[in-house]
């Protein structure tokens, strides 16, 4: 079996020598405790003015190529280049400031060849300002992982496909030829597709994953990923890809998270009382997950 991880690259040098490091030592772990399965690296630079560089010192990444995009395409379009140019088994979607453990490959490729149609999930550290905590600690919350209505009412399970390992064969038509011109939400994007036509999620209690904190986490920024997740759901729309009920769903469970977040106390009780099924479904997903994070999560 091939693996291919497929990162976008944009003005990212400042990360190469620890993205180099990280897969030498990924394709390190996989030759020595899986000899007859293979990884490639695929780096899609979206930066057409930017040249990237590996550090002198770094070490050699065999496995690696590097694609030019001619002009800038964002995230989910240099996603679709890497893929169309790969020719894993297997899809890794990486961010270039992500690390793996050096056993991520490994784990999550055993698991995959036990469960062929399925996407396999890691567990993850989310690196905060001052702290650093798993992603799943509860049984609820891993539980939640492939559920489809969780995503529908409470928002994504998954913190990046870097914690995921996707089957290519899986991937939907509608993800690789609609493609988000907003960055940020084309991986939820991606699983509300698989959710919905039945795909199993399965979760791998380890953390192979850390997402890092920086002050460029595109994620954190709930503006720009709600704008992305709009202009999703018009693909979904057009392409009946979903049944229109759960898209209005999840549009009013995205409208009713951007008016909590953004009003004051009586803006907040107004929305809660007009949207009282999702705050209820919300209040036992965070108790339940004994998440620290914010209404968002």
């Amino acid at each position: 079996m091939k693996v291919s991880i497929i990162t976008p690259f944009y003005k990212g040098n400042a990360y190469m020598r620890q993205y180099a490091e990280m897969i030498q030592r990924v394709e390190q772990h996989l030759a020595y405790n899986n000899t007859e399965d293979e990884l490639e690296v695929v780096l899609v630079n979206d930066s057409p003015d930017v040249e990237i560089i590996i550090p002198q010192g770094a070490p050699t990444v065999k496995s690696l190529r590097i694609l030019q995009n001619e002009t800038n395409q964002g995230i989910h379009k240099s996603r679709i280049r890497g893929l169309e140019e790969s020719k894993g088994d297997y899809v890794m979607f990486l961010d270039q400031d992500d690390v793996l453990a050096e056993q991520a490959i490994t784990s999550l490729l055993k698991e995959a060849k036990s469960h062929p149609e399925a996407v396999v999930v890691a567990n993850a550290l989310l690196e905060q300002k001052n702290s650093s905590e798993l992603w799943y600690r509860t049984d609820y919350h891993k539980e939640r992982v492939g559920d489809y209505r969780t995503y529908l009412t409470i928002g994504t399970q998954i913190i990046s496909p870097g914690q995921c390992l996707i089957p290519r064969n899986l991937i939907p038509d509608i993800w690789k030829e609609k493609c988000c011109t907003v960055n940020g939400s084309d991986d939820y994007y991606l699983w509300l597709l698989l959710l919905q036509q039945g795909v199993s999620f399965r979760y791998l209690d380890e953390p192979l994953y850390i997402h890092r904190y920086t002050a460029e986490n595109l994620s954190a920024d709930t503006t720009k990923t709600d704008a992305s997740v709009y202009e999703f759901v018009t693909f979904l729309q057009e392409a009946k890809a979903l049944p229109e009920k759960d898209i209005e769903l999840l549009l009013r469970m995205i409208r009713y998270k951007d008016a909590f977040r953004r009003g004051n106390l009586i803006t907040k009780a107004v929305e809660t009382i007009k949207h009282l099924d999702l705050f209820m479904e919300n209040l036992r997903f965070k108790l339940g997950t004994k998440t620290p994070y914010g209404f968002n999560r």
